[in-house]
């Protein structure tokens, strides 16, 4: 359900959108929308209100952001994604700020955001924020974490909200264990400005950052660099995607079921189309020529002041 202030066009008046997901989360969100309320209020912001349910889209058609001067996300990298999204689109000069809600909330990990939401509420008066890279996907589907195509995708989409909201990131650890999911091969065409390459794995991911509670890859994947990282997983069986897995965090190069790439454009085709596509956790429907290119430093994220980018 919409709960939205109405908006004027009253000079002087600062607006702040919140796109809340009552869906993400480990924790109960109990009160936790009255605290960014408050806290807005305290600010001199006026709060309009979105749930990001089924009716976002529509609910949100037609919104005046001609006084928006803040946007605040309150769920996982999924909202954190339609919340940058929102400003690129309608061409807001603000800044988001994330309330971090969901089971890995890599974005606000990178930057040091508290996954306490009282601590996170408490950077929506800051005046710190940073800018960092945005994906986007055939001219029309944007990400902020990255791409996955394949079986790490369907790891991903087959982990149920209840088991994300219940265990966090071991969901996915617990999907990759247990759901058994047929590892199938795909034939990649993967094209950057002046190369082509053919490659044949189970899994292609397109990352503009990484980072799972402090977690991440040997070789760093900066969302500031205007470069994305592709990797293609190239293993046959369960046990040898494992190692994968420690091969990308342990090496800088990756010795074996590993390829990388590293560029600010990718032209991807598949040798058959394929559902198992996710963005930033959720499912997103792509034929089977994918154009995969960076917004250099196209959003303003509110930081901690003691992080230093």
């Amino acid at each position: 359900m919409l709960q939205l202030n109405k908006t004027t066009d009253g000079e002087g008046e600062k607006v702040a959108l919140v796109i809340f997901n009552p869906n993400a989360g480990l924790r109960a969100k109990k009160g936790v929308k009255k605290l960014v309320e408050d806290k807005l209020r305290s600010l001199g912001y006026k709060a309009d209100l979105f749930y990001l349910d089924p009716d976002f889209e529509k609910n949100i058609e037609g919104y005046n952001f001609k006084l928006v001067k803040l946007v605040v996300a309150v769920g996982g990298d999924g909202t954190v994604k339609v919340a940058g999204r929102t400003i690129i689109e309608n061409g807001l000069d603000v800044s988001l700020a994330l309330v971090p809600f969901g089971s890995a909330n890599v974005i606000a990990t990178t930057f040091g955001i508290s996954m306490n939401p009282k601590k996170s509420i408490k950077l929506l008066g800051n005046k710190i924020n940073t800018a960092i890279d945005v994906g986007l996907i055939n001219k029309k589907h944007y990400f902020l974490v990255g791409l996955s195509i394949g079986y790490v995708s369907r790891v991903v989409l087959n982990t149920t909200e209840s088991i994300k909201n219940r265990f966090g990131i071991l969901g996915y650890l617990m999907s990759l264990l247990f759901a058994k999911i047929r590892i199938r091969k795909f034939k990649f065409e993967i094209k950057t400005q002046d190369k082509i390459f053919w490659i044949k794995g189970n899994s292609l991911v397109i990352g503009n950052t990484f980072n799972y509670f402090g977690l991440s890859p040997r070789k760093y994947i900066n969302p500031q660099d205007g470069i994305l990282n592709l990797y293609v997983f190239t293993n046959k069986t369960f046990f040898d995607m494992i190692r994968a897995f420690f091969y990308i965090i342990l090496f800088q190069k990756p010795p074996k079921f590993v390829f990388t790439l590293d560029n600010e454009y990718f032209r991807v085709s598949l040798s058959r189309k394929t559902k198992a596509c996710q963005i930033d956790g959720d499912f997103v429907d792509l034929g089977k020529d994918i154009e995969v290119e960076v917004l250099k430093q196209a959003l303003k994220i509110i930081i901690p002041k003691n992080i230093q980018q």
